[in-house]
């Protein structure tokens, strides 16, 4: 058996890159157009659309660690899926709450998820293994081991991923659907709410907030990069101070109304994609729960 290794695998092309806009289900127009009567609180609904089931992606890591078992590799993917989205990191922002910023700082706004490893790392060294690739994988050529998804991305899907997504969702393309392009359909809807003028009200009125501080910076970007690069218990004062001032200015709620505005069209324009992404999820997370016993 070879050494053990836990990382990040990236199973889905579609699952960390922005897709076309004529490549995602349901599209009617390139950007999204703001609702005339918008539904309060459908960024929440959509939040949970594009976030992959949890018991699924679960099932899916340990159908693959099984498979690579067999073939000698003690490895265990982590999720690729994205579990928990937060839309407002599509608009430039991430949550922060009291809370969080007492406790440690601008540690949840730091990226997180899969990512490719240090080529000198254990998984580095593990990756680049024609051993490993191939049972990960499938052999060559690796045009026999692409599936295309019925949106027009693709993803390698032969070898061990293939049979844990075959396992898990029974195949490649709804996959897919369940995961990198849920998440994907609704970016045409954040990226339109970016031009809002009331993001921007949002912003100003943090910045009035934070001029009365110690801190006066003009974004929450300014702030979040001003407080890593002095970490230590700078970090937390910045981070407490700008929370502080999110939550008595309401920017986060504003934020999420301007979401609102834009996800209710984009949500009705998904609404059968929504459906049936929601059966597949169901149906992968029984198998898995099933497989895991």
């Amino acid at each position: 058996m070879k050494k053990k290794t836990v990382g990040a695998l990236i199973l889905a092309a579609g699952a960390a890159a922005t897709l076309a806009a004529a490549a995602t289900p349901g599209v009617s127009s390139i950007l999204t157009k703001a609702a005339e009567r918008p539904v309060s609180g459908i960024t929440w609904t959509a939040e949970q659309f594009a976030s992959a089931d949890a018991m699924a992606e679960k099932g899916l890591a340990e159908a693959v660690r099984r498979c690579m078992a067999k073939a000698g590799y003690d490895y265990t993917p982590a999720s690729a899926g994205q579990e928990k989205v937060d839309l407002k990191n599509a608009i430039g922002f991430n949550t922060l709450t009291v809370e969080d910023a007492r406790a440690s700082g601008y540690s949840v706004t730091k990226p997180r998820g899969p990512g490719e490893p240090a080529p000198d790392s254990d998984l580095g060294k593990l990756f680049a293994d024609p051993g490993f690739q191939k049972a990960l994988h499938g052999g060559e050529p690796q045009e026999e081991n692409m599936v295309q998804s019925s949106s027009g991305t693709g993803m390698l899907a032969g070898g061990c991923t293939g049979e844990g997504i075959t396992a898990i969702y029974a195949n490649a393309n709804d996959y897919m659907r369940a995961t990198g392009l849920a998440y994907n359909s609704v970016l045409v809807a954040t990226q339109a709410a970016v031009e809002d003028p009331g993001i921007q009200a949002a912003v100003n009125g943090w910045k009035d907030c934070m001029s009365t501080t110690a801190f006066p910076y003009s974004t929450p970007g300014e702030a979040v990069s001003a407080g890593l690069a002095a970490g230590g218990q700078k970090e937390l004062k910045i981070a407490v101070t700008d929370a502080t001032c999110r939550e008595s200015t309401g920017f986060d709620a504003k934020l999420n109304t301007v979401l609102d505005k834009y996800l209710t069209t984009r949500m009705q324009e998904l609404d059968s994609e929504v459906a049936a992404v929601q059966q597949i999820r169901r149906e992968a997370s029984a198998r898995a729960a099933a497989m895991m016993g």
